[in-house]
């Protein structure tokens, strides 16, 4: 892959971009692209992708390949040769007319994921939940981030932590403010060793300040939000991967107005692992947690040690995941 004399295309070692000895093997064991350079996908267009390898940033064509930002390939000729396997890939579901109709790659080789609400409209605990399990599924470690604590008062912060605590009591909370810079060396920190982060969030929860302010620089524009209702524009059109000036990687990804499930039975499990422990306890293993005696989860929603509303969502969430494996 030819190198190139221009300063933002300064070549990058493979181990800063995530290169490791699992990856190394694959190549080697495709006997078929020997000759083929390895370079990770910055961003990807229409028949394109711009990739970073060992000698500098060069765009090359799909050639039929389906890859996402994120993903380690083999460039040959200009043209990406073939894949590697991915360790980790966050997938939703891609939403038409109402429906789930296929999986959606939104980046791959992510090592976390920050999953952004703002304080000053939230946190919307239902859309949190249903977050973190593409989160939890993805293979990655999630880190709930909530930001814009310039807009609200430390009692509200504090309420929204234990709100947010609510939805998955093992999932680090950060608060954080791009203009007071709150919470984001602690980022930073988790971003580091050249870790890979995906942003993901609603439009208008401040992931393109967040990332502008992590980067020192402004890399996304960032656009207007709404007073009625908090919802932002989208100013991010597309996945890229950014990188962090003392290591790690970032991938901000365009808001999600609906955050559609694919195959997330194992997310699932880890978001609600209080409710699935609660099931396990009932008397009949086809308890439906109506009227049947012995019901754990009736008893604890009686004893108020469960959500009634937390349960209901839990049941909305694992229905969407059974039509979607009956329609495949």
């Amino acid at each position: 892959m030819p190198a190139t004399q221009d300063p933002d295309r300064a070549p990058l070692g493979l181990a800063r971009l995530g290169w490791d000895d699992a990856l190394a093997a694959a190549a080697a064991a495709d006997l078929a692209h020997s000759e083929a350079t390895p370079a990770r996908v910055a961003r990807v267009d229409k028949g394109w992708a711009t990739v970073m390898a060992a000698a500098g940033t060069e765009r090359v064509q799909l050639a039929g390949h389906s890859v996402a930002t994120g993903d380690w390939i083999l460039v040959d000729h200009g043209k990406v040769a073939a894949t590697l396997p991915r360790r980790s890939a966050f997938v939703r579901g891609d939403s038409g007319e109402g429906r789930t109709r296929r999986p959606q790659v939104v980046a791959a080789n992510v090592d976390l994921v920050f999953v952004v609400q703002s304080l000053n409209n939230g946190p919307n605990i239902r859309r949190l939940e249903r977050e973190l399990v593409l989160a939890f599924e993805s293979g990655a470690e999630p880190v709930v981030v909530l930001s814009k604590a310039d807009l609200v008062d430390a009692a509200d912060a504090e309420r929204a932590v234990s709100l947010a605590r609510t939805a998955a009591a093992d999932v680090e909370v950060v608060v954080t403010s791009a203009v007071s810079h709150t919470g984001l060396d602690r980022l930073r920190s988790l971003a580091n060793p050249d870790r890979t982060v995906a942003l993901i969030g609603a439009s208008g929860v401040g992931k393109s300040r967040l990332v502008n302010g992590l980067v020192g620089e402004s890399v996304q524009a960032i656009g207007e939000v709404r007073e009625g209702d908090q919802r932002g524009r989208h100013t991010t059109t597309a996945r890229e991967l950014v990188a962090l000036p003392g290591g790690g990687w970032l991938v901000d990804t365009p808001g999600l107005r609906s955050v559609a499930l694919w195959d997330a039975d194992e997310g699932l499990s880890r978001v609600f692992s209080d409710i699935e422990a609660l099931v396990a306890q009932c008397r009949f293993s086809n308890c439906s947690h109506g009227s049947e005696p012995g019901c754990a989860v009736r008893a604890a929603i009686e004893r108020g040690n469960l959500d009634p509303a937390r349960f209901e969502h839990y049941q909305r969430l694992d229905r969407e995941l059974d039509d979607n494996a009956r329609a495949r």
